[in-house]
């Protein structure tokens, strides 16, 4: 008797669980809540992501923060070479120099020792190479050089 207890108690859990989770799921995409969208008259994530590719990089994982860190309209997050690297789209020049700082700020608290922030037009990319897996700088050194070509 005891088994079939702890059974269907377990069955129980699980199906709560269950319903949970795809009440979760579909309460996210439900008609109001808006996409982040890239932001016209910058250099859009996309294009940043095919000049890397077309320079020999590979930009593994990228995909769209939400919502977007560091006051930023667009946000994408992956990784090149074992860097990790966020490509962020502002609305006006005021948040990007406000996301710049934040960024600064939020690496100073967690001790970032090697990492670049840069800006084109108000497209800003950070990359930091948290895992030491670029000892010599030559991946940031490509991202940063094809990302001041757009």
């Amino acid at each position: 008797m005891r088994r079939s207890t702890t059974f269907v108690f377990c069955s129980i859990l699980i199906g709560v669980a269950l319903a949970g989770a795809c009440g979760k799921k579909s309460a996210g995409g439900a008609a109001g809540a808006a996409a982040p969208a890239h932001v016209d008259g910058t250099t859009h994530t996309d294009a940043v992501l095919d000049a890397w590719k077309s320079a020999g990089l590979e930009p593994q994982g990228f995909a769209p923060v939400t919502p977007p860190p560091y006051v930023a309209t667009y946000c994408e997050r992956g990784t090149v070479g074992g860097v990790d690297a966020t490509l962020c789209e502002y609305a006006d020049d005021a948040s990007v120099d406000r996301g710049q700082q934040q960024i600064r700020d939020e690496w100073a608290r967690t001790g970032v020792h090697t990492g670049v922030v840069l800006r084109g037009k108000r497209t800003v990319l950070s990359a930091v190479d948290h895992e030491l897996r670029d000892p010599n700088g030559k991946t940031i050194n490509q991202l940063v050089q094809t990302f001041r070509k757009l």
